[in-house]
């Protein structure tokens, strides 16, 4: 297991708390369908719920992580310059650390979707590889909510479509 891996698995359990229960059948077509149109994830999604004093706690530490090691590189060079520089170098600074915040939330929640989305499949789908599957599976369920089948029928209706 790649680094990486390793503290991208940690950080999620960390930051998230995520439902014991698994998920419904029709609540991983929603969430297969939502996840492959790439929309707003957290709103969108059931199974998680965000630790956000955590995921604040975890985003300063790689941030000074980070930042440290650049700052003792250039602090000669960073000296030396004007204070007017350096005020909008801060803005800056500014701008990029709650930018990259907003970038690291929906990464991190990207994951944890993946991650519940493949647990979900497993459970409902285990003879269907999801790689090959997943856009399939989205475009029976948006027919099958089109063409009104009832929830009771949409299991059955979905593997049926999938095996034909």
């Amino acid at each position: 297991m790649s680094l990486l891996s390793l503290l991208t698995k940690k950080t999620i359990s960390f930051v998230f708390k995520t439902s014991e229960q698994p998920m419904l059948f029709k609540e991983l077509m929603h969430a297969n369908r939502v996840y492959n149109d790439r929309m707003n994830l957290e709103y969108n999604m059931k199974g998680f719920r965000i630790r956000l004093g955590r995921l604040y706690l975890v985003f300063f530490i790689l941030a000074v992580a980070l930042a440290t090691p650049i700052s003792f590189l250039l602090h000669t060079l960073l000296a030396k310059i004007d204070c007017h520089a350096l005020i909008l170098m801060s803005v800056g600074f500014t701008v990029i650390f709650f930018s990259a915040f907003a970038l690291f939330k929906s990464w991190l929640i990207e994951k944890v979707s993946k991650k519940l989305i493949l647990e979900a499949w497993n459970n409902h789908f285990p003879h269907f590889d999801y790689k090959n599957n997943r856009k399939k599976v989205s475009h029976i369920f948006e027919e099958a909510v089109e063409s009104g089948v009832k929830n009771r029928d949409l299991k059955h209706h979905i593997i049926t479509k999938m095996v034909d």
